[in-house]
């Protein structure tokens, strides 16, 4: 029997007013809390979050409370949240849940 652990990588990248946290692999259960942490350091320092999921190949639930989640206390941090270039399927399903009607989607960037 294989057994698989979900994996979620960060790279947190500083531009002006705003990090950058790119995240790849599962955004679920067992990995939220990682970006919870990365988020909210970002958050406490008084700064703006950009979230790329271009990399995010599954986000249940429980990713999804927590994009939420990260985004009200940015709102009372009173600094900017979006996610950005997510894939067609969690696209698909933050328009299904109408998380995209509260949080800002910026669609994918070039890195220049």
């Amino acid at each position: 029997m294989v057994s698989w652990e979900p994996v979620l990588d960060l790279i947190r990248t500083e531009k002006q007013d705003v990090d950058v946290i790119a995240a790849s692999g599962v955004l679920d259960i067992a990995t939220v809390d990682r970006l919870e942490k990365s988020v909210g350091e970002v958050l406490s320092a008084g700064r703006g979050v950009v979230i790329d999921l271009a990399g995010v190949t599954l986000c249940d639930s429980t990713g999804l409370g927590v994009l939420v989640h990260l985004h009200r206390r940015a709102r009372m941090a009173g600094v900017g949240f979006a996610l950005r270039a997510p894939r067609r399927h969690v696209a698909d399903v933050l328009a299904m849940t109408g998380i995209d009607k509260i949080i800002t989607i910026e669609p994918a960037r070039d890195s220049s």
